[in-house]
């Protein structure tokens, strides 16, 4: 049978082959290299709406008057922390008396729990004993005490993990067998209360990968949230060390961490900067903000106030200079405009 077309449709349908070839051109174009696997989890605020984080603070505990030194230390800071953190060992038991009056100004308590005794015999690293059920007690005391306070208490099991300062280092599967052994513990307390924070150091020392920081997560189901720990040392410290920025510190582990954890709220548990120059301080903690505001999953940061020029690092202390806690109650500390009231 002959098919006659009038001019008409023979350009009609010229015109629709043409539209689907580039359709098909399109689709078949290769798109452009990326250099990592997958697009940086890093996404900026919306316009007229900024993402802010929590902030919070290092408070080191060693008085029974931890209560009216935490008062006293937080009339710097423009707005309350939503986080204190403090460290405790695997000799003291739930720190009650600490948590309360962290709980009083409304913030929530993060226990820093070193993986050994301050005062104990035991050399070398506690894991065998965590292991071997030794510390069951202890877990065990410590979880019922803990469900009975109620309130939501975070705590950070042996952190830092990846750094050979620490004796619960360089044995990934030692570390894991322990922190799932504690939080099936506390499980079945019904310690619900208590949030576990995996916290590794922003770089394993020594790095080599069966050093690698991801060897000691313990999986999904015993992690409730995950956070890092980093400084910048800046140029005095040691000849290893030099100035680098927020970014440089965190950026590409942060950016690792969103690829590999997504539904995990992240915490940075510890960051600090050196005094440096004059100006210097003050213009990394407002690049810091800038940075860490673009990644979503980030919730909360917490400073680590405190002056180690004893033990040889830095002065910490975010009022070393009144440029810097100018910085830091103008971004992280900056408070919070209240919700507009509905209609």
């Amino acid at each position: 049978m002959t098919i006659f077309f009038r001019a008409s449709d023979l350009v009609r349908w010229a015109t629709v082959l043409l539209l689907a070839a580039s359709v098909v051109f399109i689709a078949a174009s290769p798109r452009p290299a990326s250099d990592e696997p997958h697009a940086p989890v890093e996404v900026s605020p919306a316009p007229g709406l900024p993402r802010t984080v929590d902030w919070g603070l290092y408070q080191m505990l060693w008085s029974r008057r931890y209560g009216d030194i935490l008062d006293s230390e937080l009339k710097k800071f423009s707005s309350k922390p939503a986080y204190v953190m403090f460290y405790r060992d695997l000799g003291r038991a739930f720190p009650r008396r600490a948590i309360e009056p962290i709980n009083r100004i409304g913030a929530t308590a993060i226990v820093s729990l070193e993986l050994w005794q301050w005062h104990g015999r035991q050399r070398g690293s506690y894991l065998p004993l965590i292991n071997s059920g030794e510390f069951d007690d202890f877990f065990k005391q410590w979880a019922r005490d803990a469900k009975n306070y109620g309130k939501r208490v975070m705590l950070r099991f042996g952190f830092e993990c990846n750094g050979d300062w620490f004796s619960w280092s360089l044995d990934p599967p030692a570390y894991v067998s322990a922190w799932r052994r504690a939080r099936r513990i506390f499980v079945a307390a019904g310690a619900a209360n208590v949030k576990w924070v995996w916290s590794p150091n922003i770089m394993s020392v020594p790095d080599r990968p069966d050093n690698d920081m991801h060897l000691y997560y313990p999986g999904d189901e015993y992690v409730d949230w995950v956070s890092l720990d980093g400084y910048n040392f800046g140029e005095n410290h040691d000849r290893w060390h030099h100035w680098e920025s927020f970014e440089q510190v965190f950026g590409k582990t942060l950016r690792d961490f969103a690829r590999r954890y997504p539904h995990k709220p992240m915490i940075i548990s510890e960051f600090g900067c050196a005094p440096g120059k004059p100006g210097q301080r003050p213009r990394w903690i407002r690049d810091a903000y800038a940075f860490v505001t673009r990644f979503p999953n980030v919730k909360a940061v917490v400073w680590f106030d405190y002056d180690k020029r004893r033990e040889n690092e830095p002065n910490w202390r975010i009022d070393v200079t009144p440029e810097s806690l100018k910085a830091f109650n103008e971004t992280f500390a900056k408070p919070r405009r209240p919700e507009p009231a509905s209609p």
